[in-house]
Protein backbone atom coordinates (compact mmCIF):
# COMPACT_ATOMS: atom_id res chain seq x y z
CA UNK A 1 0.00 0.00 0.00
CA UNK A 2 3.13 2.80 0.98
CA UNK A 3 4.44 1.84 -2.67
CA UNK A 4 1.16 2.57 -4.24
CA UNK A 5 1.06 5.72 -2.44
CA UNK A 6 4.31 6.95 -3.34
CA UNK A 7 3.45 5.99 -7.19
CA UNK A 8 0.20 8.29 -6.71
CA UNK A 9 2.28 10.80 -5.54
CA UNK A 10 4.85 10.62 -8.14
CA UNK A 11 2.97 10.76 -10.83
CA UNK A 12 0.58 13.95 -8.60
CA UNK A 13 3.74 15.73 -8.33
CA UNK A 14 4.56 15.52 -12.01
CA UNK A 15 0.93 16.75 -13.05
CA UNK A 16 1.34 19.73 -10.50
CA UNK A 17 5.18 20.68 -12.53
CA UNK A 18 3.28 21.01 -15.45
CA UNK A 19 0.34 23.09 -14.43
CA UNK A 20 2.80 25.84 -12.67
CA UNK A 21 5.08 25.47 -15.96
CA UNK A 22 1.96 26.02 -17.61
CA UNK A 23 0.61 28.81 -15.04
CA UNK A 24 4.03 30.48 -15.29
CA UNK A 25 3.99 30.48 -19.42
CA UNK A 26 0.75 32.16 -19.27
CA UNK A 27 1.61 34.89 -16.61
CA UNK A 28 5.05 35.35 -19.07
CA UNK A 29 2.88 35.57 -22.18
CA UNK A 30 0.38 38.43 -20.50
CA UNK A 31 3.26 40.12 -19.49
CA UNK A 32 4.76 40.19 -22.65
CA UNK A 33 1.35 41.36 -24.05
CA UNK A 34 0.90 44.08 -22.00
CA UNK A 35 4.57 44.94 -22.45
CA UNK A 36 3.59 45.15 -26.41
CA UNK A 37 0.94 47.13 -25.74
CA UNK A 38 2.06 49.71 -23.81
CA UNK A 39 5.65 50.14 -24.64
CA UNK A 40 4.55 49.69 -28.79
CA UNK A 41 1.20 50.22 -29.92
CA UNK A 42 0.88 53.29 -27.57
CA UNK A 43 4.48 55.31 -28.89
CA UNK A 44 3.03 53.87 -32.42
CA UNK A 45 0.24 55.71 -32.38
CA UNK A 46 1.79 59.14 -31.19
CA UNK A 47 4.10 58.61 -33.75
CA UNK A 48 1.67 58.75 -36.25
CA UNK A 49 -0.52 61.66 -34.83
CA UNK A 50 3.02 63.56 -34.73
CA UNK A 51 3.85 62.89 -38.52
CA UNK A 52 0.36 64.20 -39.48
CA UNK A 53 0.65 67.39 -37.68
CA UNK A 54 4.09 67.53 -39.26
CA UNK A 55 2.63 66.77 -42.87
CA UNK A 56 -0.04 69.49 -42.30
CA UNK A 57 2.49 71.90 -41.39
CA UNK A 58 4.71 71.34 -44.43
CA UNK A 59 3.24 73.41 -47.68
CA UNK A 60 5.71 74.37 -49.60
CA UNK A 61 6.73 73.02 -52.99
CA UNK A 62 10.43 73.09 -52.35
CA UNK A 63 9.83 71.04 -49.70
CA UNK A 64 8.43 67.69 -51.70
CA UNK A 65 10.79 65.24 -49.60
CA UNK A 66 10.31 66.58 -46.45
CA UNK A 67 6.08 65.85 -47.07
CA UNK A 68 7.12 62.09 -48.88
CA UNK A 69 9.14 61.48 -45.69
CA UNK A 70 6.40 62.67 -43.73
CA UNK A 71 4.00 60.66 -45.66
CA UNK A 72 5.92 57.44 -45.27
CA UNK A 73 6.61 57.81 -41.62
CA UNK A 74 2.78 58.21 -41.30
CA UNK A 75 1.89 55.41 -43.56
CA UNK A 76 4.66 52.93 -41.92
CA UNK A 77 3.87 54.17 -38.44
CA UNK A 78 0.09 53.11 -39.45
CA UNK A 79 0.77 49.43 -40.41
CA UNK A 80 3.38 48.99 -37.27
CA UNK A 81 0.50 50.45 -34.87
CA UNK A 82 -2.11 48.32 -36.93
CA UNK A 83 -0.24 45.02 -36.24
CA UNK A 84 0.55 45.67 -32.93
CA UNK A 85 -2.69 46.16 -32.00
CA UNK A 86 -3.88 43.13 -33.60
CA UNK A 87 -1.05 40.89 -31.63
CA UNK A 88 -2.29 42.13 -28.75
CA UNK A 89 -6.11 41.41 -29.86
CA UNK A 90 -5.00 38.26 -30.91
CA UNK A 91 -2.63 37.56 -27.68
CA UNK A 92 -5.67 38.49 -25.68
CA UNK A 93 -8.36 35.42 -27.57
CA UNK A 94 -5.40 33.13 -27.14
CA UNK A 95 -5.27 33.84 -23.63
CA UNK A 96 -9.10 33.49 -23.58
CA UNK A 97 -9.52 30.14 -25.03
CA UNK A 98 -6.82 28.43 -22.75
CA UNK A 99 -8.57 28.89 -19.95
CA UNK A 100 -9.99 25.53 -18.16
CA UNK A 101 -13.09 23.86 -17.44
CA UNK A 102 -14.12 24.43 -13.85
CA UNK A 103 -14.42 21.98 -11.47
CA UNK A 104 -16.23 21.96 -8.38
CA UNK A 105 -15.80 22.21 -4.67
CA UNK A 106 -17.55 18.91 -4.21
CA UNK A 107 -15.68 17.17 -7.38
CA UNK A 108 -12.75 18.78 -5.90
CA UNK A 109 -12.93 16.96 -2.08
CA UNK A 110 -14.15 14.05 -3.92
CA UNK A 111 -11.66 13.20 -5.94
CA UNK A 112 -8.78 14.36 -3.45
CA UNK A 113 -10.48 11.70 -0.37
CA UNK A 114 -10.68 9.36 -2.91
CA UNK A 115 -6.92 9.87 -4.28
CA UNK A 116 -5.70 9.94 -0.65
CA UNK A 117 -7.76 6.59 -0.27
CA UNK A 118 -9.76 7.91 2.50
CA UNK A 119 -14.06 6.88 2.42
CA UNK A 120 -15.85 9.49 1.74
CA UNK A 121 -18.67 8.34 3.92
CA UNK A 122 -16.35 8.52 7.06
CA UNK A 123 -15.48 12.23 6.42
CA UNK A 124 -18.37 15.07 6.81
CA UNK A 125 -17.78 17.87 3.74
CA UNK A 126 -19.15 20.75 4.79
CA UNK A 127 -19.67 24.38 3.48
CA UNK A 128 -20.82 25.21 -0.43
CA UNK A 129 -19.97 22.62 -2.15
CA UNK A 130 -21.77 23.06 -5.05
CA UNK A 131 -19.71 26.50 -6.44
CA UNK A 132 -18.06 25.76 -9.34
CA UNK A 133 -14.97 27.69 -9.19
CA UNK A 134 -11.56 26.26 -9.85
CA UNK A 135 -9.55 25.03 -12.89
CA UNK A 136 -5.73 22.92 -11.56
CA UNK A 137 -7.44 20.62 -9.47
CA UNK A 138 -4.12 18.55 -9.42
CA UNK A 139 -2.63 21.95 -7.20
CA UNK A 140 -5.70 21.54 -4.69
CA UNK A 141 -5.11 17.72 -4.59
CA UNK A 142 -1.27 17.74 -4.40
CA UNK A 143 -1.57 20.76 -1.33
CA UNK A 144 -4.08 18.60 0.94
CA UNK A 145 -2.24 15.40 0.15
CA UNK A 146 1.20 16.95 1.40
CA UNK A 147 -0.86 18.76 4.22
CA UNK A 148 -2.55 15.47 5.69
CA UNK A 149 0.39 13.18 5.29
CA UNK A 150 2.50 15.93 7.29
CA UNK A 151 -0.36 15.73 9.94
CA UNK A 152 -0.19 11.83 10.31
CA UNK A 153 3.15 12.38 11.82
CA UNK A 154 1.20 13.57 14.74
CA UNK A 155 -1.40 11.26 14.50
CA UNK A 156 -4.20 13.59 13.28
CA UNK A 157 -7.31 11.58 12.04
CA UNK A 158 -9.23 13.62 9.83
CA UNK A 159 -12.89 13.99 10.89
CA UNK A 160 -14.02 16.72 8.44
CA UNK A 161 -13.21 19.47 5.56
CA UNK A 162 -15.36 22.79 5.56
CA UNK A 163 -14.87 24.73 2.15
CA UNK A 164 -15.93 28.24 2.02
CA UNK A 165 -15.78 30.23 -1.15
CA UNK A 166 -15.65 34.06 -1.46
CA UNK A 167 -15.15 35.95 -4.45
CA UNK A 168 -11.64 34.54 -5.56
CA UNK A 169 -10.94 33.78 -2.22
CA UNK A 170 -11.50 30.12 -0.80
CA UNK A 171 -10.80 28.86 2.65
CA UNK A 172 -10.38 24.74 3.28
CA UNK A 173 -10.11 24.40 6.83
CA UNK A 174 -9.21 20.62 7.91
CA UNK A 175 -10.67 19.19 11.23
CA UNK A 176 -9.30 16.31 12.93
CA UNK A 177 -8.81 14.07 15.96
CA UNK A 178 -5.24 13.90 18.09
CA UNK A 179 -4.60 10.96 19.61
CA UNK A 180 -2.68 12.84 22.24
CA UNK A 181 -2.58 16.64 23.52
CA UNK A 182 0.26 18.30 21.03
CA UNK A 183 2.45 21.52 22.53
CA UNK A 184 2.29 24.30 19.41
CA UNK A 185 5.65 23.71 18.37
CA UNK A 186 5.66 20.11 17.36
CA UNK A 187 2.40 21.69 15.15
CA UNK A 188 4.51 24.87 13.96
CA UNK A 189 7.29 22.45 13.15
CA UNK A 190 5.09 20.12 10.91
CA UNK A 191 3.71 23.05 8.99
CA UNK A 192 7.30 24.68 8.32
CA UNK A 193 8.49 21.57 7.31
CA UNK A 194 5.75 21.36 4.43
CA UNK A 195 6.06 24.96 3.35
CA UNK A 196 10.13 24.71 2.92
CA UNK A 197 9.23 21.65 0.77
CA UNK A 198 10.24 23.07 -2.71
CA UNK A 199 6.91 22.01 -4.58
CA UNK A 200 4.82 22.62 -1.75
CA UNK A 201 6.04 26.31 -2.00
CA UNK A 202 5.51 26.93 -5.24
CA UNK A 203 1.80 25.98 -5.32
CA UNK A 204 1.41 27.94 -2.27
CA UNK A 205 3.01 30.70 -4.15
CA UNK A 206 0.59 29.95 -7.11
CA UNK A 207 -2.67 30.10 -5.28
CA UNK A 208 -1.55 32.56 -2.58
CA UNK A 209 -2.10 30.33 -0.07
CA UNK A 210 -1.67 30.86 3.58
CA UNK A 211 -1.77 27.69 6.62
CA UNK A 212 -2.65 28.47 9.69
CA UNK A 213 -4.66 26.63 12.81
CA UNK A 214 -6.30 25.73 15.99
CA UNK A 215 -6.22 23.70 18.32
CA UNK A 216 -7.84 22.48 21.37
CA UNK A 217 -7.04 19.84 23.56
CA UNK A 218 -7.53 16.91 21.62
CA UNK A 219 -9.11 18.94 18.38
CA UNK A 220 -6.83 20.39 15.12
CA UNK A 221 -8.34 22.92 12.77
CA UNK A 222 -5.78 23.29 10.19
CA UNK A 223 -7.02 26.10 7.79
CA UNK A 224 -5.88 27.24 4.32
CA UNK A 225 -6.68 30.33 3.14
CA UNK A 226 -6.35 31.03 -0.69
CA UNK A 227 -6.28 34.05 -1.90
CA UNK A 228 -6.08 33.18 -5.55
CA UNK A 229 -8.15 30.46 -6.07
CA UNK A 230 -7.10 29.01 -9.70
CA UNK A 231 -10.19 30.17 -11.48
Amino acid sequence: MEEENQLIFKNLQRQVEMSLLFINLKAEYKSLLNKVSHDLASPLSYLKFSSEILQSQIGSKNQEDLIETGRVISSSTTILSDQAKQLVTEGKSILHLTGLPKTSLIELMTSSLDLLKIDEKSINLKGNLTAKIVNFPELYHYLLFSLIKELTKIEFQLISIEVMPCKKDLKITLSGDLSQPLDDTKIDIIINDLKHQPLVDSVLNAMQAKINYTKTLKLLCVEVVLSKAMS
